[in-house]
């Protein structure tokens, strides 16, 4: 299971006018647990007027970097990415989690697959670790980015897309798309969706050329850009994508699980040990373990980062939401917990799986 570690904040910059990008010193004793792959995420906890708040970001240094870093752009109302971008400082000590997350293909140094990558906003981030440890574990590689943005000035690492560029001008390539300030090619104006990505295979590179395909964004973009993916001929294999969490998405209990008198017997494995408590159907899995005082790992409770997700051992648990999981991971038995619910009287969970 993930576990979380206080870690001092050793570098904050200012990378647009509302988004930060936080490096973490780890302490030796420590590396082993913060190794992590291209595209994985953090959970940063912090105490805010006495409400714990937890936060997944993206981690976007590559794994040859040897450091650790994320970036935290301020949302409207965002209660954690307002404070960090107004306060965050160099010293700060911040709880965060060992990392987590299936956005990534292994690597292969012999090969020599080309790669697209979709991002919008700060989808970027994932998409920057991804691209910069790709081109440095596989020689042969090469990459693609179609990047879309409101404005220049709000592109977040717009300077290090730049400089990658420079750096492997052979293998790396970069467009990018504004949908809030005019570019002199039109093609280049508006929102990557499904047409544009449709576009993109018939004037810049022909869909067949790409091995793997990674999207990462709001909803509406990764829908329309896997819309127009598929309709070019990509597997689902092909495909990977992260979505980020909509603030506020509640879970609600499936007509089954809410159907159900009485308690359910939950049975949770946690660091090797088992722990036992009873709760209604209809309220989440997580949520009952929360209750119950287990310290089980959770970020967004909104069905994206997979931090709270668990194997089913026994029982029959539904998912109301996934946006994280792999279909083979479902049909292995996980789910996301703060998404699911007890429909048997009796269920078994491991989050040690």
């Amino acid at each position: 299971m993930h576990q979380h570690h206080e870690l001092t904040v050793s570098g904050v910059e200012k990378n647009t006018p509302e988004t930060i990008v936080v490096t973490f010193d780890v302490p030796e004793g420590l590396r082993d647990a913060y190794q992590y792959k291209q595209g994985q995420h953090l959970t940063l906890i912090k105490d805010l007027n006495g409400e714990e708040l937890r936060r997944s970001y993206s981690i976007c240094s590559s794994v040859g970097e040897c450091k650790l870093t994320v970036a935290i752009r301020e949302v409207e109302n965002g209660r954690f990415s307002t404070y960090a971008n107004a306060n965050l400082a160099v010293g700060d000590k911040i709880d965060v989690m060992t990392p987590t997350g299936h956005f990534y293909v292994d690597l292969d140094d012999t090969s020599s697959r080309t790669y697209a990558a979709f991002a919008a906003g700060s989808g970027i981030t994932p998409l920057m670790s991804i691209i910069k440890t790709t081109l440095q574990t596989e020689p042969n590689a090469r990459f693609l980015l179609f990047y879309g943005n409101r404005t220049g000035r709000s592109t977040i690492f717009r300077s290090e897309i730049s400089d990658l560029k420079n750096r492997f001008t052979d293998r790396f390539s970069y467009w990018h798309f504004l949908s809030q300030e005019d570019l002199e090619m039109e093609f280049f104006n508006g929102r990557l969706d499904c047409n544009k990505t449709q576009e993109i295979f018939k004037r810049i590179i022909s869909a067949d050329k790409i091995d793997h395909a990674f999207v990462c964004g709001p909803d509406a973009m990764i829908d329309g850009v896997i819309e127009g993916l598929k309709s070019s001929g990509f597997t689902d294999k092909q495909i990977h994508s992260e979505k980020f969490l909509s603030e506020g998405q509640q879970a609600v209990a499936p007509g089954r699980a809410a159907e159900v008198e009485g308690e359910a017997e939950m049975t949770l494995v946690i660091d090797g040990d088992e722990f036992s408590i009873t709760s209604s159907h209809s309220v989440a899995i997580l949520d009952a373990a929360i209750e119950g005082d287990l310290d089980v790992p959770f970020a967004c409770k909104g069905g994206v980062c997979c931090t709270c997700r668990a194997k089913v051992l026994e029982g029959d648990v539904e998912m109301v939401l996934n946006q994280g999981l792999e279909p083979e991971e479902v049909a292995a038995g996980y789910v996301l917990t703060c998404q699911s619910y007890a429909v048997s009287d009796k269920v078994v969970l491991s989050f040690d799986e």
